[in-house]
């Protein structure tokens, strides 16, 4: 299956101010739309936030990305970062990039 990535103004705003990381952001991009379920996790609850329905993909040793898989985070109600509406189900929407603490706080 192939996905179609859509990227959130956090998104692009996080991915500018990193420009030696832009390289490697790119790369794991490229491998989330490839397969999003491989070497990806399920998220919770981080630092307080409820990030049911979002995915995480490591760019190094402590610098993630955040996503959702609109197919998935359908069917979680409790996700609060669902913004599929009118996307189709292969529609990746990248939330996030950033440090490990800042990524997961959605900041």
């Amino acid at each position: 299956m192939s996905y179609r990535g859509v990227y959130t103004a956090r998104f692009d705003k996080r991915y500018k101010t990193f420009q030696s990381m832009q390289p490697r952001i790119e790369k794991v991009v490229e491998q989330i739309l490839a397969n999003p379920y491989e070497r990806t996790e399920r998220l919770t609850h981080k630092s307080g936030f409820n990030l049911k329905g979002c995915r995480s993909a490591h760019v190094g040793r402590n610098f993630r990305i955040i996503f959702v898989i609109c197919a998935e985070c359908r069917q979680e109600p409790a996700c609060e970062y669902c913004f599929c509406e009118g996307l189709t189900d292969d529609t990746i929407i990248f939330l996030t990039v950033g440090p490990h603490a800042q990524a997961y706080v959605m900041r």
